[in-house]
Protein backbone atom coordinates (compact mmCIF):
# COMPACT_ATOMS: atom_id res chain seq x y z
CA UNK A 1 0.00 0.00 0.00
CA UNK A 2 2.91 2.24 0.86
CA UNK A 3 4.32 1.94 -2.75
CA UNK A 4 0.73 2.60 -4.20
CA UNK A 5 0.70 6.15 -2.12
CA UNK A 6 4.28 6.63 -3.75
CA UNK A 7 3.25 6.17 -6.55
CA UNK A 8 -0.14 8.23 -6.07
CA UNK A 9 2.72 11.04 -4.97
CA UNK A 10 4.87 10.98 -8.14
CA UNK A 11 2.05 11.18 -10.36
CA UNK A 12 0.89 14.04 -8.60
CA UNK A 13 4.05 15.77 -8.66
CA UNK A 14 4.97 14.80 -12.57
CA UNK A 15 0.97 16.36 -13.11
CA UNK A 16 1.90 19.73 -10.99
CA UNK A 17 5.11 20.07 -12.56
CA UNK A 18 3.73 19.48 -16.48
CA UNK A 19 0.99 21.96 -15.26
CA UNK A 20 3.64 24.90 -14.73
CA UNK A 21 5.73 24.03 -17.48
CA UNK A 22 4.21 25.51 -20.89
CA UNK A 23 3.51 23.40 -23.74
CA UNK A 24 4.55 23.22 -26.74
CA UNK A 25 1.37 24.86 -28.21
CA UNK A 26 0.84 27.62 -25.88
CA UNK A 27 4.82 28.56 -26.21
CA UNK A 28 5.55 32.72 -26.09
CA UNK A 29 7.37 33.40 -28.94
CA UNK A 30 10.59 35.04 -27.89
CA UNK A 31 10.19 38.19 -30.25
CA UNK A 32 7.32 40.52 -28.73
CA UNK A 33 4.76 40.93 -31.18
CA UNK A 34 4.13 44.29 -32.92
CA UNK A 35 1.03 45.45 -33.13
CA UNK A 36 0.16 45.44 -37.20
CA UNK A 37 1.24 48.28 -39.11
CA UNK A 38 -1.13 50.98 -40.32
CA UNK A 39 0.10 50.48 -44.21
CA UNK A 40 -1.67 46.72 -43.67
CA UNK A 41 -4.87 48.02 -42.44
CA UNK A 42 -4.88 50.62 -45.39
CA UNK A 43 -4.04 48.09 -47.35
CA UNK A 44 -6.57 45.56 -46.55
CA UNK A 45 -9.24 48.67 -46.47
CA UNK A 46 -8.87 49.29 -50.28
CA UNK A 47 -8.99 45.89 -51.32
CA UNK A 48 -11.82 45.77 -49.32
CA UNK A 49 -13.49 48.54 -51.04
CA UNK A 50 -12.40 47.40 -54.52
CA UNK A 51 -14.61 44.89 -53.88
CA UNK A 52 -17.58 46.10 -52.80
CA UNK A 53 -17.55 48.31 -55.88
CA UNK A 54 -17.29 45.10 -57.98
CA UNK A 55 -20.14 43.70 -55.65
CA UNK A 56 -21.92 46.84 -56.21
CA UNK A 57 -21.08 46.63 -60.19
CA UNK A 58 -22.71 43.40 -60.46
CA UNK A 59 -25.55 43.68 -58.55
CA UNK A 60 -26.51 47.22 -60.70
CA UNK A 61 -26.49 44.82 -63.73
CA UNK A 62 -28.89 42.89 -62.33
CA UNK A 63 -31.84 45.59 -62.28
CA UNK A 64 -30.92 47.35 -65.45
CA UNK A 65 -33.29 47.92 -67.75
CA UNK A 66 -33.12 46.08 -70.81
CA UNK A 67 -32.00 48.43 -73.50
CA UNK A 68 -35.00 47.20 -75.73
CA UNK A 69 -36.76 49.43 -78.50
CA UNK A 70 -38.38 52.55 -77.05
CA UNK A 71 -41.47 54.05 -78.21
CA UNK A 72 -39.75 57.19 -79.17
CA UNK A 73 -36.89 55.33 -80.57
CA UNK A 74 -39.21 53.48 -83.07
CA UNK A 75 -41.01 56.78 -84.35
CA UNK A 76 -37.43 58.37 -84.76
CA UNK A 77 -36.86 55.68 -86.71
CA UNK A 78 -40.23 55.53 -88.71
CA UNK A 79 -39.79 59.52 -89.49
CA UNK A 80 -36.04 59.23 -90.36
CA UNK A 81 -37.32 56.46 -92.43
CA UNK A 82 -39.54 58.56 -94.37
CA UNK A 83 -37.76 61.78 -94.20
CA UNK A 84 -35.10 59.44 -96.52
CA UNK A 85 -37.42 58.00 -98.92
CA UNK A 86 -38.77 61.89 -99.63
CA UNK A 87 -35.14 62.91 -100.07
CA UNK A 88 -33.96 60.26 -102.28
CA UNK A 89 -37.44 60.87 -104.44
CA UNK A 90 -36.46 64.65 -104.83
CA UNK A 91 -32.64 63.95 -105.81
CA UNK A 92 -34.38 61.06 -108.12
CA UNK A 93 -36.47 63.76 -109.79
CA UNK A 94 -33.50 66.10 -110.02
CA UNK A 95 -31.78 63.91 -112.16
CA UNK A 96 -34.52 62.38 -114.25
CA UNK A 97 -34.33 63.38 -117.58
CA UNK A 98 -37.46 64.49 -119.43
CA UNK A 99 -37.84 65.44 -123.06
CA UNK A 100 -39.18 68.62 -123.57
CA UNK A 101 -41.34 70.03 -126.24
CA UNK A 102 -39.52 69.21 -130.11
CA UNK A 103 -37.59 72.66 -131.37
CA UNK A 104 -38.86 73.74 -134.23
CA UNK A 105 -36.86 73.22 -137.33
CA UNK A 106 -35.00 76.13 -138.47
CA UNK A 107 -36.01 76.65 -142.34
CA UNK A 108 -34.94 79.11 -144.84
CA UNK A 109 -37.02 82.58 -145.14
CA UNK A 110 -36.78 82.19 -148.64
CA UNK A 111 -39.74 85.43 -148.26
CA UNK A 112 -37.58 87.37 -146.52
CA UNK A 113 -34.88 87.24 -149.00
CA UNK A 114 -36.84 88.43 -152.04
CA UNK A 115 -37.31 91.45 -150.87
Amino acid sequence: MRGYNLLVLVFCAILALTSLTPSSSFVSSPVPLRSHSSTFLSASRVNAKKEKRLRNKDNMRKFQRKRGSSRRRLMKKVASNAARQGEMEFVAKLFQHVEGPAEPEIRDDTRRSRR
